[in-house]
């Protein structure tokens, strides 16, 4: 988490508040959390990560559900906590960045593995469920290929090729979730649309948003992610929906999350 991916708030900020709670507490800032703070949650995220072993930190999802699990069983959260709770789990697609970039893999090798990642989500996601969470959020992966440094200005158009990797996904993880739902023995998981949300907020021309002159730019645009140093090559975050080229600001973040209410209210 040292990574500065925003000039502000970010998405899981936003839902955050939506539940009425305080933004979770960072996994490895625990022991310096009140137990008040801690009553409101702990985000076990590492930027980079990914579901398979081997990704940019590889600290996989799996290693962060380990964690998870360790602090149920230091009683950090009890089993009456785990049935109030709603997990929220963010993939985005870094093994199918990493596989591209550090990798060198090819488009096909990228589709090739979608499979074995959707499996691997689920199982987590089932682990999650064992544990006694009742309520389960996830994201889809987004439209990576409109994404800055994807997006082509002179064609004025997206990579096709990536968005329909991410569509791929999209469609098995959510045949996986209609599964585990008639599964579920009282709990319940909810797709969030990240992918329809980002598109309706570069594409919908019926909603005034700030940042829509400067859609498909990165604030700060610096291979994939700038860190401090945007603060001093990006002054007008809130002019743009992306603060650099794997992230949104605060700005992007707060219109793609008015997209996600409707999914946000079938978790209440």
């Amino acid at each position: 988490m040292g990574i500065k991916t925003s000039d502000g708030l970010m998405l899981t900020d936003y839902i955050a508040s939506f539940l009425h709670i305080r933004a979770p507490v960072i996994y490895a800032q625990r022991d310096k959390a009140s137990k008040s703070e801690l009553q409101d949650g702990m985000n076990f995220a590492r930027g980079g990560s990914g579901v398979l072993d081997v990704s940019f930190n590889n600290y996989s999802m799996t290693l962060q559900v380990r964690n998870f699990k360790e602090q149920i069983a230091r009683e950090v959260y009890t089993k009456a906590d785990l049935g109030n709770s709603i997990a929220l789990v963010s993939y985005t697609g870094n093994d199918y960045i990493y596989k591209s970039r550090s990798q060198k893999g090819t488009m096909n090798d990228v589709f090739d593995q979608t499979k074995e990642i959707v499996d691997l989500l689920t199982k987590n996601l089932r682990e999650i469920r064992a544990l006694g969470v009742k309520k389960i959020a996830i994201f889809g992966t987004p439209p990576r290929g409109c994404f800055p440094g994807m997006y082509s200005e002179t064609l004025r158009r997206c990579d096709k090729t990536w968005n329909k990797a991410s569509s791929t996904h999209n469609k098995l993880l959510k045949e996986s979730l209609q599964i585990l739902n008639k599964e579920s023995n009282g709990a319940k998981f909810v797709y969030l649309d990240l992918y329809s949300a980002i598109e309706s907020a570069l594409f919908d021309e019926n909603k005034e948003t700030v940042g829509s002159e400067n859609r498909f730019k990165a604030c700060c645009f610096d291979a994939h992610m700038c860190g401090p140093i945007a603060q001093k090559i990006c002054d007008q975050p809130a002019l743009s929906i992306f603060w650099d080229a794997g992230h949104l600001s605060q700005n992007g973040a707060n219109i793609v999350y008015s997209y996600l209410v409707p999914s946000l209210n079938k978790l209440l």
